[in-house]
């Protein structure tokens, strides 16, 4: 089992970009004359507080109490640095984990901010918002902060606004593990620090931007490019002596990528680095208990116990020391996967049974890994129940984590290319935005030029005609884009249905012959010698069956997935109906057999239709299937035709001639209902001009039929 750890906070380092101040020190504010220049040296000195310069011990509780105290010092109508203040108050709140009171003062920054009308500190409250949000799990809160810097990412030119933005959307979707979409905006935003990093004096900026290349490495690693996740952290590298925080950060990050990629004696070079560095530090930094883990893990999972102890030791006394509970739950879970691998049992179990709960709110990858050690706790122990137990619970997590992987996956990268088509759809009305600037700049020097030469009568009269050509031009440009917009809103929302649907009939229709096939694979692994020569033949049909039918399943999808695109025609020729329902029943014979039902084919073996014959191909396997799946055991199925019509007769007590019906007119797909193949069906019957419908005879005959327009 290879495990990677995974952290929970997201350090607000990069969210502001007021004045750096070199050391933290409390300014004398008795020698300063003007209230505003009081302010002013109260923020760089929260400021500094904040990126803890002069390395203070819980620099974060002084942080919180200076900017209570900076907001005593500044009045209601000064709504910019009122709301300064309760951000670095609600930064104080978050460094010591009190979520709740951070939230609450990132608020008041927030709706002070829109109170007046502040731009920057509106995009810094709502930056700041989104990793609190995602902490108390509030989706709906940190969409609502999302959307505000949406909006001001797609109407501003600001750099120094679009580098924050761009790194929250990315922390936005990294949360989501949209892992693409996210690295798109991580570089969107490192490229904008770049330009000024190499060149600039300021500090602060050469502080952001060797986090914000730490945190890109730490997304590279998540999708296990470790070369790339390096070359981040050398970019980092450069500046990661402008703060104790920039060097402990990447000195960790750098362990972490060198255990991913195997080469641990890089790994223990950079975390004697990081030993060396905490020494001469008043506090031990948390990165210690994370490097020392890493380790750990690295020789956990190449089986050298005896020295993933000391570094297991090393992690869980700094832990201890520092008092952070998911730092704990980290050693916790690491040392009970160790005491279980290595026969300490009991000892596993109780570490174990500590760390689920926080695994399980943080992470489905943690929990489910903290199952899969249970379980091997349990079994060394002895108790097969229990250890089989938490296997199961692990084994439908893992199911469960790889289906929400490919789901996200899919969402991601849908995501990413609406992303791409909007700016790149921005970047056009911008174009068109200057263009008509440029115009109207160009009608208004000629107007001037105009106002020269011209009485004053024919000057206003000129000026009227240009007005109202222009207001036309505008409202036709206008009418034009918004007939454009709705046109393809339209085309999106049929899309999107389409989708919806097919993604709906592929988790369905997959779902069981899938199953089935793994099913009787693990039975032929496991327990092979249950199966004697005819039992094997028979077990390999059935496998062999099983197979064809997802095969088949696939193809009707794919065919009715090409049936709903635009372009997409049947190629009607003269088709033998008696030839397509031969097949199709020699096709679901094993389900006939084993539901010991007789069929009765009738058809006409000289009855011809113009029709595409893949499509009629479908439409009878569905109906056929439909019949033995609702048919009494030992019961007929009747097959017959007339000129227009082929009728499907079986008798069936359990369903209803109207609830199919209702299935076949029913337009929206639900994961909890059955009737995909009849929706099939039905779209590709009208896609050959031609019709499904149900009736009853009697109260046990249930007829399908075809019906040829």
């Amino acid at each position: 089992m290879k495990t990677r750890l995974i952290f929970f906070f997201i350090l607000l380092l990069t969210s502001f970009t007021w004045c750096f101040v070199a050391k933290a020190q409390e300014p004398d504010l008795s020698k300063l004359n003007s209230v505003k220049d009081k302010i002013d040296a109260w923020v760089a000195y929260c400021e500094s507080l904040r990126l803890n310069t002069g390395n203070i011990k819980n620099n974060y509780v002084v942080l919180q109490q200076a900017a209570l105290k900076g907001l005593t010092l500044v009045n209601n109508n000064d709504a910019e640095n009122q709301s300064k203040f309760f951000l670095y108050t609600a930064l104080g709140y978050y460094y010591q984990q009190k979520f709740d009171s951070a939230q609450y003062f990132f608020y008041e920054s927030l709706h002070t901010a829109q109170r007046g009308n502040i731009t920057k500190q509106i995009t810094r409250a709502c930056v700041a918002l989104i990793p609190v949000n995602f902490q108390l799990q509030q989706t709906a809160k940190v969409d609502e902060c999302k959307n505000i810097i949406q909006s001001i990412a797609d109407t501003t030119h600001n750099p120094s606004l679009l580098k924050d933005i761009y790194y929250s959307l990315g922390t936005y979707y990294q949360q989501k593990s949209y892992y693409s979409t996210a690295q798109d905006y991580f570089i969107k935003s490192i490229e904008l620090r770049e330009k000024e990093v190499d060149t600039t004096k300021d500090t602060k900026t050469k502080f952001d931007y060797a986090i914000q290349c730490d945190v890109l490495s730490k997304l590279y690693l998540n999708t296990q490019m470790v070369d790339k996740s390096l070359l981040a952290l050398r970019q980092g590298e450069r500046f990661a002596d402008v703060s104790p925080n920039v060097g402990n950060r990447l000195l960790s990050s750098f362990v972490e990528a060198f255990t991913t990629a195997g080469n641990i004696d890089s790994a223990l070079y950079y975390n004697n680095k990081l030993e060396k560095q905490a020494a001469n530090s008043p506090v031990f930094p948390s990165e210690i208990v994370s490097s020392s883990l890493n380790i750990g893990i690295y020789y956990i999972n190449h089986k050298q116990y005896d020295r993933a102890l000391p570094f297991l030791t090393r992690g869980d006394t700094i832990a201890a020391r520092i008092r952070s509970p998911l730092l704990i739950f980290q050693t916790q879970m690491i040392k009970g996967r160790y005491m279980a691998e290595t026969g300490k049992y009991d000892e596993a179990i109780a570490l174990l049974m500590q760390s689920m709960p926080v695994a399980k709110q943080f992470s489905r990858e943690l929990y489910s890994n903290v199952l899969k050690s249970l379980a091997l706790a349990q079994k060394g122990k002895g108790n097969t129940a229990l250890a089989l137990q938490y296997y199961e619970q692990y084994a439908d997590q893992a199911d469960s984590l790889s289906k929400e992987k490919l789901s996200v996956n899919f969402a991601d990268q849908e995501t990413r290319y609406e992303t791409n088509q909007k700016e790149q759809h921005i970047a056009s009305l911008d174009k068109e935005n200057r263009l008509n600037i440029l115009e109207l700049q160009n009608a208004t020097r000629t107007r001037l030029f105009l106002v020269g030469g011209l009485a004053a009568l024919g000057i206003i009269s000129l000026l009227l005609y240009l007005i109202y050509r222009n207001k036309e031009k505008v409202n036709k440009v206008l009418n034009q884009q918004n007939d454009q917009l709705e046109t393809l809103n339209n085309q999106l929302g049929i899309a999107n249905d389409t989708k919806a649907k097919l993604f709906g009939i592929i988790g369905h229709d997959l779902r069981s012959p899938a199953s089935q096939i793994v099913q009787l694979l693990q039975l032929q692994k496991e327990k092979p010698g249950l199966l004697n020569e005819q039992t094997r033949q028979k077990h390999e049909e059935k496998l062999k069956a099983a197979s064809e039918n997802v095969l088949e399943t696939m193809e009707d999808i794919l065919l009715w997935s090409k049936s709903q695109m635009q372009n997409f025609t049947p190629q009607f020729r003269q088709t033998k109906i008696a030839v397509t329902v031969d097949k199709e029943i020699h096709f679901l014979q094993q389900r006939i057999e084993e539901k010991n039902i007789v069929v009765d084919n009738k058809v006409d073996e000289n009855l011809l239709q113009d029709t595409d014959e893949n499509f009629v191909s479908v439409i009878i396997r569905n109906l056929l299937q439909n019949a033995v799946k609702y048919s009494d055991n030992g019961s007929t199925i009747s097959i017959v035709n007339t000129a227009k019509e082929l009728k499907v007769t079986n008798q069936s007590s359990e369903s209803s001639a109207e609830t199919l019906n209702t299935l076949l007119q029913n337009k929206q797909v639900s994961s909890k209902t059955s009737g995909f193949g009849l929706q099939i069906a039905s779209d590709l019957a009208a896609s050959i001009k031609a019709n499904i419908f149900f009736e009853r005879n009697d109260n046990t005959h249930l007829t399908a039929v075809l019906s040829w327009l």
